[in-house]
């Protein structure tokens, strides 16, 4: 059977994005190839069809992960109502939704441990995302240090909510870490 010439390039990206969902709800060194394949209905010999390596598929998945959570970011960032949007933006960020939905959600309480212990190739695109991220939130809060630490307790706070068991103590922690973000606009 003869598939259409961009088959191969929609597959391709179906498995990023099928696969960004999988991680970073069950883990990327844990998840197997097969798994993997198996999101988008393929068998686990199809892998190196689309991919030279687990690397690069995660290098991939980082990219299109971080970028979409910049664009959520740029979304809510481009009304011109910078109190209005930063408020959203945290909201969302520090919210039950974000804590119980890993599959849609931002890839740095979920994926940044593993990313710290991939290679260079996948660090160069965590770091090209994180970076685009400190960049919006800087326009939002006016301050590079307080942009810095909005994303760390972003990341922290979903990270450690998403490990306790207690759904008080998750409201807990997200109201805290809401409250101490959303004080964080310039002065």
């Amino acid at each position: 059977m003869r598939y259409p010439a961009n088959h191969k390039a929609h597959i391709h990206k179906q498995l990023v994005e099928s696969a960004g969902a999988l991680v970073k709800t069950q883990g990327f060194g844990t998840t197997g190839v097969d798994a993997l394949m198996a999101s988008v209905g393929l068998t686990g010999g199809a892998f190196y069809g689309h991919f030279k390596s687990k690397v690069q598929l995660f290098r991939e998945i980082i990219a299109n992960e971080l970028g979409k959570t910049r664009d959520r970011f740029q979304g809510l960032s481009a009304t011109g109502d910078r109190p209005r949007s930063y408020h959203a933006l945290v909201t969302g960020y520090f919210s039950r939704q974000h804590l119980e939905r890993a599959d849609s959600g931002c890839p740095l309480p979920s994926l940044s441990s593993e990313v710290a212990r991939a290679d260079d190739e996948v660090k160069r695109a965590y770091e090209a995302g994180l970076l685009e991220l400190h960049a919006i939130l800087t326009e939002q809060v006016g301050d590079e240090a307080k942009a810095w630490a909005v994303i760390a307790m972003g990341a922290g706070a979903i990270n450690l909510g998403r490990a306790v068991q207690s759904p008080a103590l998750q409201e807990e922690l997200l109201a805290a870490c809401r409250q101490v973000a959303l004080g964080q606009t310039r002065d």
